[in-house]
């Protein structure tokens, strides 16, 4: 996030699809609040109807109420939808709905003097289903509108389409410009609130992860890793071995250039889905996705050779590791496995390896 970043297009693809499903996520419930509002008020024009008719307008009676289907079809869909994508055009799609069946129904009164107030007041539907969708969407579906009303005019003959397009047009070019600023500005939140979410799971020193990370990762009340349980995981600990006598000969300037220059090498030994958390001080667990004990030890081996043969600007320095796998449950635990390993190394005279055996309790 160093560069200054105004538009969303200037994000990297994986992050701008992320960007626009946050979007979506923050203003769903409005827009779904909104579309069921709308379609109640596009009920209610059944009562104009019959003032307009001076009667019971029968004839008005289905294009009034057959809305109501794919408003339930869409209430449906976002039950069982999260993509934004998919909710977007599901959204936009029931706004022109509503202007189809609101066509349908001025095409069978008698007297059609208000249809271009009823496309005014569809523009306002526009501007607020909206908010939760990406700009180039609200472009395509606001140009759509002008369509709507050509297609129309074929079988209502309005009785004066110019002046309802010079109403609409300016309508819709200044709702265009509405979103895309209404984009930008929350693309500013976005990424405050991304930095936000960064300072609070990553450590200021070294750029690698904190325990909050894990707790991200986890259910809060079991403390379950949120991971499928057929997916084979790998914890290490990892610690430096005598790194306080790095501090004391070096100074702790020199120290903290050790612990970055530790996380660099780690990272580059293992994969970019893998994850480096410091758990304190010197001390690191290191957390591998999709990796059974047997190459999570290969992977430790790496590590800890590429510690001892790389060189920190400081001093030579070592590091010994514990690894477990994990069965489930609470990943606190298997972290103390990969601990009780970690003693071990230490004991058997550090820059080792070592692996969790649980007949070893």
């Amino acid at each position: 996030m160093e560069q200054k970043i105004t538009k969303a297009k200037h994000l990297p693809n994986e992050q701008r699809k992320e960007f626009y499903q946050s979007q979506y996520d923050y203003y769903k419930s409005f827009n779904c609040r909104l579309l069921i509002v709308s379609t109640i008020a596009y009920l209610t024009f059944f009562f104009t109807d019959c003032g307009i008719f001076g009667r019971f307008a029968y004839e008005t009676l289905l294009s009034r109420l057959i809305v109501v289907l794919p408003l339930l079809c869409f209430l449906y869909l976002y039950k069982q939808a999260k993509s934004y994508r998919i909710m977007v055009i599901a959204s936009y799609l029931m706004v022109h709905i509503i202007i189809w069946c609101t066509d349908w129904a001025t095409y069978l009164l008698p007297d059609r003097e208000y249809a271009g107030e009823g496309m005014m007041i569809m523009n306002l539907i526009f501007v607020c289903a909206g908010f939760c969708a990406p700009f180039k969407y609200c472009l395509i579906a606001h140009c759509g509108l002008i369509v709507d009303i050509l297609i129309a005019n074929v079988f209502i003959r309005y009785d004066d389409v110019v002046m309802m397009l010079m109403f609409n047009i300016p309508c819709v070019v200044a709702v265009c410009i509405m979103h895309y600023t209404m984009e930008k500005v929350y693309l500013d939140h976005y990424l405050v609130t991304q930095q936000l979410e960064t300072l609070v799971v990553k450590d200021h020193l070294t750029g690698a992860y904190n325990r909050n990370k894990l707790k991200k990762m986890s259910n809060q009340d079991t403390e379950e890793l949120n991971i499928d349980k057929d997916v084979p995981v790998t914890f290490m600990v990892l610690d430096l071995d005598f790194f306080k006598k790095v501090n004391d000969q070096y100074g702790h300037e020199s120290g903290d250039r050790v612990l970055k220059h530790t996380v660099k090498v780690i990272g580059e030994s293992i994969r970019s889905s893998d994850y480096i958390i410091r758990w304190g001080g010197e001390e690191f667990v290191i957390l591998l996705l999709e990796t059974d004990i047997e190459n999570g030890v290969t992977i430790a081996e790496k590590i800890r050779t590429n510690v001892e043969l790389s060189d920190n600007s400081v001093c030579p320095i070592t590091a010994s590791i514990g690894v477990a796998a994990y069965r489930g449950g609470n990943y606190h635990e298997t972290i103390e496995f990969a601990d009780r390993a970690l003693y071990k190394a230490k004991t058997e005279g550090r820059n080792r390896v070592v692996v969790y055996q649980e007949d070893e309790d």
